[in-house]
Order: structure tokens, then C-alpha cells, then sequence
């Protein structure tokens, strides 16, 4: 997993097979994710859609171990990363974290400066001084914050309104060089124009690594992505181009959620 190989042109950095997530309930087992099986492609948005509960979050939870986190969730199947199973025993799930980034719903700035904010994974990682100030103006300025705080990045990041933190929180998660950013609902908290800015962000992003969004919000995957999935009671009903789903459906489920027909 320290290596950075390189897919071929049009192969999956992610691969996920027969993904299976089970939560103890009482005296029997509740499926939240039933045998899922998706790629991500080099250079690709992909949004996942589907009503809440139906297993969004818990899926993109899977993509860098952080399900682990939640006690009492069980997970079968594989999820590769360049070949490689993250949830072998031999891989280090931090290792993982920092190849698979996360942005949350809610902007999770800490009590520092917007610098020592972005810089944050690369002091874990003990990386120079040099290293540090280069990655971080290079994050900032691809989660399109830069211009906005470069003459003051002492600055507390509780003071930048709650659209920059959470431009603020991507470029935390670029610093360290991810080459797959997930993204639960990141503008759900967010008002129209800090959305307009975080999904400027995401459609420029889009273009160098992977991205996969969990929105349920039908328009704003029909603004910024490639590719739409959708899901329903921890099943993926349908996957295709974005126009394919949000258009031209194949499935009555999805036909029904795109529609807003859902019940």
C-alpha cells in the first residue's frame, strides 16, 4: 500500500465486489449493504443517490475503513485500491485514510489557524517545513480558497464563513495527496452560494482524482457529475452515465426517485 501505482488509462483506481455491510440488532442481523458491486474510474465523479437510510453513507464509510469506526457493523466482500484489498490484514487503515480521503456533512475545522488547519495530516506525517507551506498553498488553491485567506492565514479558522471551512476541510484532505475524495453530502449545510462555490470546487477537482459524492439532491448531481448510482434499501438498483439515469432510467425505482415520486 506505500507504493503509488499508476492505472492504465480508462482501468479502476477503485474496485468494489460484493460489498456486504451487516449490523447486530437484537438477536438477529440487519442488512445495510447487500452485495455491491461498482468501479471507479481515474479522473471521475460519481454521485451516489438514493433516499435516506438506504445506505449511502455507510457504503462511502466502506471506500477508507472508516465503517470500522462505528462498533457492531460487520463488512464482507473486497474493496481494492489499485489492486490492492484495504481490508487486508497487513494494511494499515491510516495508510488507507490518506489515499482515501473524506469531507463530512458539517464543516470539522479545529481550534487552530486556516494554515495549521490545511497542514494538519502533513505535521502527522512529520513531513519539512518546506514540504508543509508548498502542499498547503497547493491545497488551498485547488479547493479554491487561496485567494480568499492568502494574506491571512494566522487567521482562526472559526472565523471563515461556513462555505470557506468547508473548502477549508477539502483542502485538509488534499494536503496530503488522496488520489480518491469522498464526499458526504459536503453542501448540505451550506447556503446557495457557499453550494455554488463547493461545487465549482468538486467540478475542477473532478479532472485530476477521483471523487465520489453522496448527495441526495438530484439537481446537484446532475450539475457536477459523470456518473450517478443509485441505491435503495442497501442495494445498487442502476449505474450509468449521469444523463442515462437522470434521464432515461431503466429501472421504475429510479425512474420514481429521479422523479420525485419516491414514497
Amino acid at each position: 500500500m506505500t507504493a503509488m501505482a499508476t492505472p492504465a488509462d480508462g482501468s479502476s483506481v477503485v474496485e468494489v465486489r460484493g460489498l456486504t455491510v451487516t449490523a447486530k440488532e437484537r438477536k438477529r442481523e440487519k442488512v445495510l449493504l447487500d452485495h455491491i458491486n461498482l468501479d471507479f474510474a481515474p479522473r471521475t465523479l460519481t454521485a451516489v443517490i438514493g433516499a435516506s437510510g438506504c445506505g449511502k453513507t455507510t457504503f462511502v464509510r466502506t471506500l477508507n475503513r472508516m465503517v470500522e469506526l462505528s462498533p457492531g457493523l460487520k463488512v464482507s466482500g473486497v474493496v481494492n485500491y489499485l489492486g490492492q484489498n484495504i481490508y487486508d490484514r497487513s494494511i494499515n487503515p491510516v495508510l488507507v485514510r490518506r489515499r482515501i480521503g473524506m469531507v463530512f456533512q458539517r464543516p470539522t475545522v479545529f481550534p487552530m489557524s486556516v494554515f495549521e488547519n490545511a497542514a494538519f495530516g502533513l505535521r502527522l506525517l512529520h513531513e519539512s517545513e518546506s514540504e508543509i507551506d508548498h502542499a498547503v498553498q497547493e491545497a488551498l488553491e485547488r479547493s479554491g480558497l487561496w485567494d480568499e485567506v492568502k494574506g491571512e492565514l494566522d487567521r482562526s479558522a472559526f472565523s471563515l464563513s461556513g462555505g470557506q471551512q468547508q473548502r477549508l476541510c477539502i483542502a485538509r484532505a488534499l494536503a496530503v495527496g488522496p488520489r480518491v475524495l469522498l464526499m458526504d453530502e459536503p453542501t448540505s449545510a451550506l447556503d446557495p452560494m457557499a453550494t455554488q462555490r463547493v461545487e465549482a470546487t468538486m467540478r475542477r477537482l473532478r479532472e485530476e482524482i477521483v471523487l465520489i459524492l453522496v448527495t441526495h439532491n438530484v439537481s446537484q448531481a446532475a450539475r457536477v457529475s459523470d456518473r450517478v448510482a443509485f441505491l435503495h434499501q442497501g442495494k445498487l438498483i442502476e449505474v450509468g452515465s449521469t444523463a442515462e439515469i437522470l434521464e432515461r432510467p431503466r429501472e421504475p425505482l429510479t425512474q420514481e426517485f429521479v422523479t420525485g415520486r419516491f414514497t
